[in-house]
Order: structure tokens, then sequence, then C-alpha cells
């Protein structure tokens, strides 16, 4: 990869990562400070646990954001992959993005002792499911074809597989 395009795709990668600020941090905080924001007291002793889910989900995000312009040779934007990316956590599962994104709604949600932060953490996996069903799974079936098959077969959709396929 030349250094130009190299410099595009980390371009690209952090304007992806504003728009996931935006999701995980923007939209959150106006959840959590609306007056009519509902704080369920019973999870005041798993609010610390929140920081371990947001921690996770963060590490997640750079893993993810690495293999996008070094392994794939693109960024995560829809398309703009030229390799099909089977290293990292894409050994695992095939959308540790997504998974990340969650994990980091989970954590405010506790964090924030929040009930619209649980709603809008059961509706980021909803919306994330649909989304890769219906948009991005058949669009890597077409570019990718027998390779993006066989790699369907061998890691899940959303549960990780801890040992690696060969």
């Amino acid at each position: 990869m030349s250094r130009s395009q190299f410099t595009e795709n980390t371009l690209k990668t952090f304007f992806f990562a504003f728009i996931v600020v935006f999701v995980v941090a923007y939209i959150p905080y106006k959840i959590v400070t609306a007056e009519n924001h509902t704080v369920i007291a019973g999870l005041a002793g798993f609010r610390l646990s929140g920081y371990i889910f947001i921690g996770l989900g963060v590490i997640g995000y750079l893993v993810c954001f690495r293999n996008f312009i070094i392994d794939a040779k693109g960024s995560p934007m829809p398309g703009d992959t030229q390799h099909l990316i089977v290293k990292g956590l894409y050994r695992y599962v095939r959308n540790p993005i997504y998974i990340s994104a969650c994990l980091i709604f989970l954590g405010e949600a506790l964090l924030f002792q929040s009930l619209e932060m649980f709603y809008y953490f059961f509706g980021g996996i909803v919306v994330f499911h649909l989304l890769v069903v219906f948009v991005e799974e058949p669009f890597l079936r077409h570019k990718f074809g027998g390779t993006y098959e066989q790699y369907c077969k061998s890691v899940r959709r959303w549960t990780p597989r801890f040992k690696p396929p060969g």
C-alpha cells in the first residue's frame, strides 16, 4: 500500500470514528442528560462494571480500525475495503465492530443506571443485526464470493468462537 493510500485510509477511518463518537458518545450524552431520564437505582452496585464494558468496546474499535487500515487496505466506510478481514478479532467473530459499539452502550447503561440507555443498547442490537443481514452480508457475498462464504461457515456472526478456525 502506498503512503498516499495509507493516509487516505487513515483519514477515512478518522471520519468514520467521528461518526462512531456521535453514536456512542453524543447521543448517549443527550439521553442521560435529558430531563425525563430514568435512573434505575437498583443498578448502583453495577455502575463500575460499566467502565469495563466501555473499555472493552473502545479497545475493540481500535483493533478493528487497525485491521481496516492495515489488513483490508481500506477503511471502515461501507464498501471501502480491498480485502476481506480475517485477522485480529475477525478471526473469532464476523462483526466485532458492532459488538464493540454494543459493549459501549451496555457500559453506558450500567454506568449511568439509565433505562433509556438500556433501550438504546437493545435498539442498537436490532439495528446492527438488520444492517448486517440485509445490507453488509449480501454486499460482501457479492464482492468476495466464495471466500466470504467459506469465512461465514467458519466464523460466527455474533457469538465468538474462541478457538479460531484453521
